[in-house]
């Protein structure tokens, strides 16, 4: 198995947010809800706009089937 680590440097970020904004809005906004949730590209695609409630989301995480209240980041409200 592939060992996969976060990315850290702030410049690449900004690098990848400025390339999706450009290709993709779709994929800028997962990209920037996911950095700012880590939440997993498998729970983010299956969200829905009943999920949300005020300024917190609510879910239940498919790989541990846990229910998760979190607060919505102001970076991702601006996305």
């Amino acid at each position: 198995m592939n060992l996969v680590q976060p990315i850290q440097d702030h410049e690449t970020i900004e690098a990848i947010k400025n390339y999706l904004m450009q290709q993709s809005y779709r994929n800028y906004l997962l990209f920037v809800f996911g950095i700012n949730t880590g939440l997993r590209i498998q729970d983010m695609l299956k969200l829905k706009v009943k999920d949300v409630s005020g300024e917190y989301l609510v879910m239940n995480e498919m790989k541990i089937g846990k229910r998760k209240i979190m607060k919505i980041t102001p970076q991702s409200i601006n996305a």
